[in-house]
């Protein structure tokens, strides 16, 4: 190959590798957000609010806590509760045997058990009908909003303010 072959097959490359990928129309727009099933339903947390996803291959019951408290795992060493959104929501339990993934939320160190992972989406966040608004017999308070294609975004915060997960060791 001559000089001037080689100059001109490197221009093309390098005019090709500088356009933009994509068209911007295409690109997803809004929240993004991880999509799992719990008692047959899609629900999704904000992946902003997520530190991990793991399969929960065992974990361990606390006695004498709150229902909500599915037990805690090890986590690379750290011990850390789970959370069991069927009893959050007011859902009827899992198969014992089914098998089960854990969420870990950022802002601390617990997880929520789903069942099944879906995908990850993007959410307009205008377009979210108000837990309020809505008659689908969830308790109101963990839920951030309904898509019009029936995923009901979870609020991280929400679920984070349980009771269960204040530490009352301190106060008398």
């Amino acid at each position: 190959m001559t000089a001037a072959a080689m100059e001109s097959v490197l221009k093309m490359r390098a005019e090709r590798l500088a356009k933009p990928r994509g068209d911007a129309a295409v690109r997803p727009q809004g929240m993004a957000v991880l999509c799992f099933t719990v008692a047959a339903e899609t629900y999704a947390l904000p992946l902003s609010a997520l530190a991990e996803v793991l399969p929960l291959s065992k974990w361990t019951p606390v006695p004498g806590m709150a229902q909500q408290l599915l037990g805690v795992t090890n986590r690379r060493g750290e011990i850390q509760p789970v959370l069991d959104l069927h009893v959050m929501l007011g859902l009827p339990p899992p198969d014992a045997e089914a098998p089960a993934y854990v969420v870990f939320l950022r802002a601390a160190e617990v997880a929520v058990r789903v069942e099944a992972l879906e995908n990850i989406a993007f959410i307009d966040p205008q377009a979210l009908t108000l837990p309020h608004l809505s008659a689908n017999g969830l308790p109101q308070r963990f839920l951030s909003g309904i898509t019009p294609d029936t995923v009901i975004l979870l609020d991280p915060q929400q679920i984070l303010a349980l009771d269960v997960l204040t530490d009352r060791r301190g106060r008398q």
